[in-house]
């Protein structure tokens, strides 16, 4: 079983014994000041359709030209579609959309401390499935605390497991109406992150 076998939350919360409490706001922002030239080409990218065929356009075209200006500015690095198998025999492995964590002394990813997860099909439960998971394999190996994002690159939503207990925040944000907004929060989630390791 890999991460995106899981058919619910629910299923892995009851595997991991994780606490799903409701829906509340956590997350916060911190502004950032992305260049005039980035935020043209983004908005171009949310509007040209083109770049919603495939879950791999979503993630090369919105997802990680958003990530990339924003982990700029930390000791952290974007690591993409790269092996992530943390336990097989309960179904921890699998290729993550992204990953965010520091590079270790030996080249390789450090523990994530947050998921990046596009929602296929625009399959919020389906994408929280997955990230969840994620954020339990990272917690098995000694993080008390992650992060976790679900986007179809136009709605952003955000959710932290922390002490086993998972936390979905209760509101999503628009990159089409609210672009900036998507920026600071992201950046909010790398600073946060960034204390974290």
């Amino acid at each position: 079983m890999a991460y995106g076998t899981f058919k619910s939350v629910e299923e892995v919360a009851t595997k991991f014994d994780i606490e799903v409490s409701d829906k509340v706001t956590f997350v916060d922002e911190k502004a950032i000041k992305v260049l005039d030239v980035f935020l043209s080409m983004i908005e171009k990218n949310l509007k040209n359709d083109t770049n919603y065929v495939s879950e791999f356009a979503i993630c090369e075209t919105i997802i990680r030209p958003i990530l990339d200006i924003i982990v700029e500015n930390y000791p952290l690095k974007v690591w993409s579609h790269i092996s992530y198998n943390v336990d097989k025999e309960k179904g921890l492995i699998g290729e993550p959309d992204y990953l965010i964590a520091r590079k270790n002394k030996y080249g390789g990813m450090a523990r994530p401390a947050l998921s990046v997860i596009e929602a296929k099909k625009d399959n919020f439960d389906e994408g929280w499935t997955q990230a969840l998971a994620e954020m339990v394999a990272s917690s098995l190996l000694g993080a008390t605390t992650c992060y976790g994002i679900v986007t179809t690159g136009v709605l952003w939503q955000f959710g932290k497991l922390d002490n086993n207990i998972f936390t979905r925040d209760s509101k999503s944000i628009s990159a089409t109406t609210e672009l900036q907004r998507v920026f600071n929060t992201i950046n909010w989630l790398f600073n946060e992150i960034s204390s974290l390791e």
